[in-house]
């Protein structure tokens, strides 16, 4: 069993993350862990700091998300990719082909009090494999 993971650093996505890998370690399932930033929407000098300093930090919530799986026994695949989250879920789904997708309910993206939880919804609605959305 393949699943795929979606991590953008919230405690959300971790308690999502957590839930998961206790559900599925019996299986001892291939593990994905994949978080999306996405680019500034304006090349100022300021946006272009800023997106690089959310990016680094990203970029370490993922780490310590894979060291967490790994420390439990798992050998995870860890991707960081930039773009809108949805498009580029649905992309790592086509190109990793998993068995399962878990994403929050709501994470931590640049709106984290929308109460929809676009991306997830997003998934659900476009999704081509199982999309499991932790509350």
């Amino acid at each position: 069993m393949k699943v795929l993971i979606c991590h953008d650093g919230s405690d959300r996505a971790q308690t999502a993350m957590e839930k998961a890998i206790a559900i599925l370690k019996p299986v001892n399932p291939e593990v994905v862990v994949l978080t999306v930033t996405e680019p500034p929407i304006d090349a100022t000098s300021h946006d272009e700091e800023a997106y690089e300093e959310w990016e680094q930090a990203r970029n370490a919530d993922l780490k310590q998300a894979c060291s967490w799986v790994a420390g439990q026994g798992l050998n995870p695949t860890c991707i960081l990719a930039t773009g809108d989250p949805r498009v580029m879920i649905l992309n790592a789904i086509k190109k990793k082909s998993p068995d399962l997708v878990v994403v929050a309910r709501r994470g931590g993206g640049i709106i984290p009090g929308m109460h929809l939880g676009s991306v997830s919804a997003y998934l659900v609605r476009h999704a081509d494999c199982p999309i499991l959305v932790m509350h």
